[in-house]
């Protein structure tokens, strides 16, 4: 591990286990990853291992990582018209966005199926931000929605059937397995 790598993910750690965000350490660990984008694959994926391990209070500090870093990479993207290199083992911000947008999906799942809805509330708003400054592609950021909408739903059958069974007296029997499905 290069010392960049080793700074960024030091970095990252104070971040994300912090028990407040903190503007300075955030500025700080963008900085860092702009400034180290040659190394774009080595990031995403120590930000997503890293992610994983965390609590659900750890993992609102994470979500806020992962907006802050790809809203910055997708500014310079922008301001500089930046493309994917012919050399694909050098990254660059354009390289970095379509990294993060290849483990948004795992993300956001891993976001959806913890109970903290906190963590719930959080998402929404920061896709709300994503759609609102085209962070992402349309079709990323509709299918980001669809889960969360999914997710909901989810949430609303869970509570259903658990309510049903109570006024069951919880007796298995009287559950067709179709209910589980609707």
């Amino acid at each position: 591990m290069t010392y960049h790598e080793q700074t960024f993910e030091s970095t990252l750690k104070d971040v994300v286990n912090a028990k407040r965000l903190s503007a300075s350490k955030m500025n700080k660990l963008t900085e860092i990853a702009l400034r180290d984008m040659q190394n774009d694959t080595q990031m995403v994926s120590t930000l997503f291992r890293t992610h994983k391990t965390l609590s659900s209070a750890a993992k609102v500090n994470s979500l806020y990582v992962f907006d802050a870093l790809a809203r910055a990479a997708r500014n310079q993207v922008n301001k500089h018209r930046l493309t994917p290199p012919s050399d694909p083992t050098q990254g660059n911000c354009a390289t970095f966005m379509v990294k993060i947008e290849g483990i948004l999906d795992s993300l956001w799942q891993d976001l959806l199926t913890t109970r903290d809805e906190t963590l719930k509330e959080k998402s929404k708003k920061i896709l709300d931000i994503w759609v609102k400054n085209n962070t992402f592609p349309s079709a990323v950021l509709e299918r980001l929605s669809q889960q969360l909408e999914n997710s909901a739903k989810g949430a609303y059958r869970i509570l259903y059937l658990s309510a049903e069974c109570s006024f069951r007296s919880c007796n298995p029997s009287h559950f067709a397995f179709s209910k589980c499905l609707l």
